[in-house]
């Protein structure tokens, strides 16, 4: 193959070292790319479209890189898809330069679904990857994408390490993780009121720790929140070098999210590569990547007291959390970068 030009376009975070799920699974497929740069003898370069925050002529140097590029991987969401991706695709059909759209989430089928535009558009380029089967199902039913291939979300780095620390949760206590943005609507909530059934149960054998970046409009209430629960402890943000070892100590991660619509959560992939079941609020893709029972629980959606009993109801019960914590490790093979390569080489470079 000859030396072609690959620009992964997307939303970095690299200014502000934003970590959250956009970012996360862009620098990922960028890590990824770039770990097989030599083998595919193409040459790497990205775009932070973070930056357009500070410097608007940044926008200009976007259209002007993808000019020059030979193949465009695309990570946009919502405003840079609605505003620049016109642009950009009139550049790429002249210049005839494929576009792999990797979509973050599984908001896409709604979004375009008043915009005739885009969807002529999103039909007519190389590739669009979904992280979610439901989604690639609907831009092919409802859209009749034919250019629709499912990519799993994943982790570049070293997982299963923690695969002989399953007897970790025969200690005395149960230590349980919340590792997502600290937002009402991620059900950080749910947390404060099950630290508050513990204390009123007389348990005390737990410890819940939460880690994350925390929504500016929340920042004040859940101060507050923690200052009146001492059970709940917020422990800042981890860099992503440091969340598989982190998550390893811990037992259980913990999932209530009031997002129906989330796509594939990093943090419950972080969980599986660490080697840490997941109780779950039963959200639209729930079922896609949770072995109900063997990897992890999905409690009922939007029913906070079901949630609060599926996690008292492992509190003491060290064989069920052993056995859960063996099934993580599996379901965390599903979602290797090797598998997501596959998907990649096989649409991008073989075709």
């Amino acid at each position: 193959m000859n030396k072609s030009k690959v620009l992964v376009l997307g939303y970095f975070g690299y200014v502000t070292n934003q970590l959250d799920g956009q970012t996360v699974k862009t620098r990922s497929i960028y890590e990824l790319l770039k770990s097989k740069e030599k083998k595919t003898g193409f040459i790497l370069s990205f775009l932070d479209t973070q930056t357009f925050q500070t410097n608007r002529s940044d926008v200009l140097k976007m259209f002007t890189m993808v000019c020059k590029t030979d193949i465009l991987v695309y990570i946009a969401a919502h405003n840079n898809l609605k505003y620049f991706f016109p642009i950009i695709y009139l550049i790429a059909k002249v210049r005839r330069i494929p576009i792999h759209y990797i979509v973050v989430g599984g908001w896409l089928a709604e979004f375009i679904k008043n915009k005739p535009l885009h969807i002529h558009m999103l039909r007519k380029i190389k590739g669009i990857y979904p992280e979610t089967k439901d989604l690639k199902n609907k831009l092919q039913t409802i859209y009749n994408f034919s250019n629709v291939y499912q990519l799993n979300n994943f982790r570049i780095g070293d997982h299963g390490l923690q695969a002989d620390q399953s007897d970790k949760s025969d200690k005395n206590q149960l230590k349980l993780v919340y590792m997502a943005r600290v937002h009402p609507m991620k059900g950080v909530d749910v947390l404060f009121h099950l630290a508050d059934d513990l204390k009123s149960s007389n348990i005390h054998s737990v410890s819940i720790d939460i880690y994350g970046p925390i929504f500016d409009e929340y920042e004040q209430e859940f101060e507050e929140k923690l200052k009146k629960n001492g059970l709940v402890k917020y422990k800042g943000i981890l860099q992503p070098v440091d969340i598989q070892k982190t998550l390893s100590e811990y037992d259980i991660m913990l999932f209530p999210t009031r997002y129906f619509t989330e796509g594939f959560p990093g943090s419950i992939l972080d969980s599986f590569y660490a080697g840490v079941p997941v109780i779950s609020t039963k959200w639209k893709y729930a079922d896609e990547f949770i072995d109900d029972g063997h990897c992890g629980i999905i409690s009922p959606f939007d029913n906070e007291s079901a949630f609060i009993e599926n996690v008292k109801s492992l509190i003491g019960n060290p064989k069920i959390i052993n056995e859960l914590k063996k099934g993580a490790l599996k379901q965390a093979l599903k979602f290797s970068p090797e598998v997501a390569w596959d998907v990649l080489e096989e649409n991008m470079f073989t075709k």
